[in-house]
């Protein structure tokens, strides 16, 4: 099974959050419909960036990752920010 690590953004509240999931469509929707309890009420949500791994630990591994200061070095040259 795949799993994704991704970054979201919401221009409303201008924060982002980093996590993993192995549906990532299912993960924005829940993430937009207020069903994860820390992006609740501050969205609406916009998928920024995703990468896929083949397993469950690489995913968790790398949306760790983007919160650190190397992490958020990376995203920023990737994304233009």
């Amino acid at each position: 099974m795949n799993f994704s690590s991704y970054v979201i953004f919401s221009k409303e509240s201008g924060m982002f959050y980093y996590g993993y999931f192995d549906d990532i469509e299912k993960a924005l929707e829940m993430h937009n419909s207020g069903q994860i309890e820390m992006t609740r009420g501050k969205g609406p949500w916009a998928l920024m960036f995703s990468e896929t791994f083949d397993n469950k630990t690489r995913a968790l591994r790398q949306s760790r990752f983007y919160r650190t200061v190397k992490g958020q070095r990376f995203l920023k040259k990737i994304l233009n920010f």
